[in-house]
Formats: C-alpha cells, sequence, structure tokens
C-alpha cells in the first residue's frame, strides 16, 4: 500500500503543476476558464496534502526521523531535514497559497490570484525531490 500510496502522491505532483501552471496562464488571460481550472487545481492539492500527510506519519522518512533521532541531529543532516521538514513546510505553504488565491479567483480578484499561484509554483518547484538533487532526488516517474 505504502508503495502504491508514493506513486499516486508522483502522479498527483504532475497534475498539480499542469493545473497550476494552466491557472497561473489563465490569471493572466481568460478570467472566465480560471473557475473550472482552479477547483481542480485546488481537489488535486489537497487530495496530494492527505497522502503526504499520511506518508509523513506512517512511512519511513518524514516524523520517524524525529523519533529515531535528536532534533540538532535531524537539522544537522541535509537528507533527513528535507523529508522531516523543508519538503513538508513547503508543501503546506503552497497549498494554503492554492487555496487562497482560488478564493481571491472566485472574488474576481485575478491579479492576487496571479501572484499566489505563481508564489506556489516557485514553492513548489523548490521542495519537490526532482532527480537531479543530490540525495533527496526521486526518479521522475517511479514505478514506470
Amino acid at each position: 500500500m505504502e508503495s502504491g500510496l508514493l506513486h499516486l502522491h508522483n502522479f498527483l505532483r504532475w497534475v498539480i503543476l499542469f493545473f497550476l501552471l494552466l491557472s497561473l496562464i489563465q490569471a493572466f488571460g481568460k478570467k472566465a476558464a480560471l473557475q473550472k481550472t482552479s477547483l481542480w487545481l485546488l481537489i488535486a492539492s489537497h487530495i496530494t496534502l492527505l497522502i503526504g500527510l499520511y506518508q509523513y506519519f506512517t512511512g519511513a522518512f518524514g516524523f520517524k526521523y524525529f523519533q529515531n533521532n535528536p532534533v540538532g541531529e535531524v537539522m544537522k543532516n541535509s537528507l533527513m531535514r528535507f523529508w522531516a521538514v523543508e519538503h513538508i513546510a513547503g508543501m503546506v505553504i503552497a497549498i494554503v497559497l492554492i487555496t487562497i488565491a482560488r478564493g481571491k479567483a472566485k472574488k474576481g480578484i485575478y491579479g492576487a490570484a496571479s501572484w499566489l499561484y505563481l508564489i506556489a509554483l516557485l514553492v513548489i518547484l523548490a521542495v519537490v525531490p526532482w532527480p537531479f538533487r543530490e540525495l533527496i532526488g526521486r526518479p521522475w516517474f517511479p514505478g514506470m
């Protein structure tokens, strides 16, 4: 089950990036289409958050590092710090920004929504374990 959830979590990363880029483009252009796109982005990001939180608290990475090591040791080790702090904190911040941007888009405040989507995109790109990152890199499409 853990492997399946990890694959689903990874697949939803691509769905989020697709809808986030589409929402960002639409916030600057086709405002009417933004309502549906931002809703799908919101749904995908919240499902991914729930799966990620489950993995964080039950998986081998994340909270287990704090249970098995002193906090100082976790914070000194870049691999443990990434999975225990940086990845989850960055993604929660990005999903909060996506949620706020969806509210702004619903109210017709497209300028603020576009900036929030842009910041969320930058945060997500910074804390995803891309394959080219040393130690923490994961495959583009694991399991395929």
